[in-house]
C-alpha cells in the first residue's frame, strides 16, 4: 500500500500569509518590488483592509454533491472564477516568470493577462500557453510602441487586450526608490 504524503510536505505556503512570508526570502529589491505601493502605500493598505472585509455568504441545507465553479470570461471557458492579473517583471521571483505562470494558468484551466513589462516577450508566453491569455496594454505616448505591442499579441494568439488607463504618471514608490530599482 502507498504512503500517503502530507499535504505540508507537498506544499510550502498554504495560505496568502505563508505565501507573502515566502516571498520576502527574495532579494530585497524584488521582494519591495512585489510587496510596496506608491506614495506612502495608503492605497496598498486600505486594499487590504477592504480584502479581509471580504466574507462568503454560505448556502446550508443545499445539495452540494455536484459543484461546478466554472464559468466564463468574455467567452472563454475557465474552471474557476479566479484570473492571473497581471504581474510585471515575474522574473524578479522566478526564473520562468511568465512562462510558468503560463504553464500553471492552462493546467488549472483559468485565464491569465500579460503584462506589458512581462520579463518574457508576448511571443514565448504564448509558445508554452495552453489555456486563453490575455495581454494588457500600457498606452505609450509613442503609440507605434503601443499598436506593434497590440499587432503582436494578436499575431500570436491572444484573445483579448486588457487596456490599463489607471497610470497616466507613474506612482512614486518609495522602496524602489530606496532600492534605485
Amino acid at each position: 500500500m502507498a504512503k500517503r504524503q502530507n499535504v505540508s510536505e507537498q506544499i510550502d505556503a498554504i495560505n496568502l500569509l505563508e505565501l507573502e512570508r515566502k516571498a520576502s526570502e527574495l532579494p530585497q529589491t524584488a521582494y519591495d518590488y512585489y510587496a510596496s505601493g506608491a506614495n506612502d502605500e495608503i492605497t496598498l493598505r486600505e486594499n487590504r483592509v477592504a480584502y479581509e472585509r471580504i466574507t462568503l455568504l454560505p448556502r446550508m441545507l443545499v445539495d452540494v454533491s455536484k459543484r461546478h465553479m466554472g464559468t466564463t470570461a468574455l467567452g472563454e471557458l475557465v474552471s474557476v472564477p479566479i484570473f492571473i492579473a497581471p504581474t510585471a517583471f515575474q522574473g524578479l521571483a522566478h526564473a520562468e516568470g511568465e512562462v510558468a505562470t503560463a504553464k500553471a494558468a492552462g493546467a488549472a484551466k483559468t485565464l491569465m493577462t500579460l503584462s506589458t513589462l512581462s520579463t518574457f516577450s508576448i511571443e514565448e508566453v504564448m509558445a508554452v500557453a495552453t489555456g486563453p491569455l490575455w495581454f494588457q496594454l500600457y498606452l505609450f505616448k509613442d503609440r507605434a510602441i503601443s499598436t506593434s505591442l497590440v499587432k503582436r499579441a494578436e499575431v500570436a494568439g491572444c484573445k483579448a487586450i486588457v487596456f490599463t488607463v489607471d497610470v497616466p504618471v507613474l506612482g512614486r514608490r518609495e522602496r524602489d526608490v530606496r532600492n534605485q530599482f
